[in-house]
């Protein structure tokens, strides 16, 4: 159920204007423009695309790890950080991303879910900042290892080794929450001698009681550093490596034999160029809006808040979109990911036809 306010006020999205119809009819409501509700049909359509990516999101990330992690695939370096990838895409589908369909469906006020408590704001912002640096990263371990295996032959016979990578994602993981630490201790607070009211709640995520701009825009710039610039940079400079030293290698190879083994060996490493190449190229392309929004446009839209909403909504959904759709990348792509997925589910099949025949088995027994 709406309050007064909600019912009684609508917004001038063209006039910038709030419009309080009947009001001084009916109520004597003095609303201040920080408290208004804002309703229009995007942030809806917004709110369920965010719901219907935690959806996709979930069954892709968790069936990509279950292919992953097959002996075939888990033996492979690259398998193993992007098993680690798929872990963290699948926690930050349940942060700022599910928090839009909560604050423009679920909640009348169109509150947070950080508003609900300070440890659900501590909890949701490490969550955030950690599970999309803890992403990119995995996903620039994968650039990485790649180049170095093509640039230095000891690489793949000792730091490249699958199990010398579960020390990489190891120490890259603890850095990573150790960066990310303080916003479980000491951000966000409670006022005193507050009640909450309407869209008025006592807790004021992402600032210090002495640092309004704690984390906006103080830390959201260290963030942009580490999830965006960093691996952007080592992306971008690791996959122009990889292409050239692969269009090399393969016109080489191509001209100077045509031993089908070498053939099918071209045509793994060429898919596998080819994926690599594609989650990366996606994740930059659908990150960049929102950095290019929270870095330079930002400031522009803070009194504008439909405005600022709207485009907040769909900057977001355009940048957890790269966190949901890696599973639909490798099933075109990687024809050993296919495989494996066909063969994992075979197996259920077969197990379930088992456990019926074991079942019935035991039947005709008794």
């Amino acid at each position: 159920m709406h309050s007064n306010e909600t019912l009684l006020m609508s917004y001038d999205f063209f006039n910038d204007s709030v419009i309080n119809n009947w009001s001084t009819l009916v109520f004597n409501i003095t609303s201040s423009y920080e408290n208004t509700i804002f309703r229009h049909p995007i942030l809806y359509v917004i709110a369920i695309y965010a719901a219907s990516l935690v959806v996709i999101g979930t069954i892709g990330n968790l069936l990509t790890i279950f292919v992953l992690i097959r002996p075939k695939l888990r033996c492979q370096t690259t398998m193993r950080y992007l098993t680690a990838a798929a872990v963290a895409d699948l926690c930050t589908l349940y942060s700022w991303n599910l928090n839009l369909f909560y604050k423009h469906m679920i909640n009348s006020y169109q509150n947070d879910i950080e508003d609900l408590s300070l440890s659900k704001c501590r909890l949701i912002s490490f969550l955030a900042f950690t599970s999309l640096q803890l992403s990119s990263w995995y996903l620039m371990l994968v650039s990485f290892d790649r180049a170095m295996n093509i640039c230095f032959l000891f690489w793949k016979k000792d730091l490249g080794k699958p199990h010398n990578s579960m020390y990489i994602i190891l120490i890259i993981t603890i850095g990573i929450i150790l960066l990310n630490s303080h916003l479980l201790f000491i951000n966000g607070f409670a006022e005193r001698n507050c009640s909450p009211y309407g869209k008025q709640t006592c807790i004021k995520c992402y600032k210090r009681l002495t640092d309004y701009r704690y984390v906006f825009p103080k830390w959201e710039k260290v963030h942009l550093i580490v999830y965006n610039l960093i691996p952007f940079t080592v992306m971008s400079i690791c996959n122009i490596f990889i292409i050239y030293q692969t269009l090399i290698v393969t016109k080489r190879q191509t001209t100077s034999s045509r031993n089908r083994s070498t053939k099918h060996r071209i045509r793994k490493q060429r898919q596998l160029t080819t994926t690599l190449i594609l989650i990366t190229f996606l994740f930059i392309i659908l990150t960049i809006p929102a950095m290019i929004y929270h870095v330079f446009l930002r400031h522009l839209f803070e009194k504008k808040k439909p405005l600022k909403y709207i485009l907040q909504g769909i900057l977001l959904c355009i940048q957890f979109t790269s966190h949901a759709i890696n599973f639909f990348v490798y099933c075109f792509t990687a024809s050993n990911f296919r495989k494996e997925m066909v063969t994992l589910f075979c197996l259920h099949r077969n197990e379930q036809r088992q456990q019926q025949l074991q079942q019935h088995h035991e039947l005709r027994d008794e």
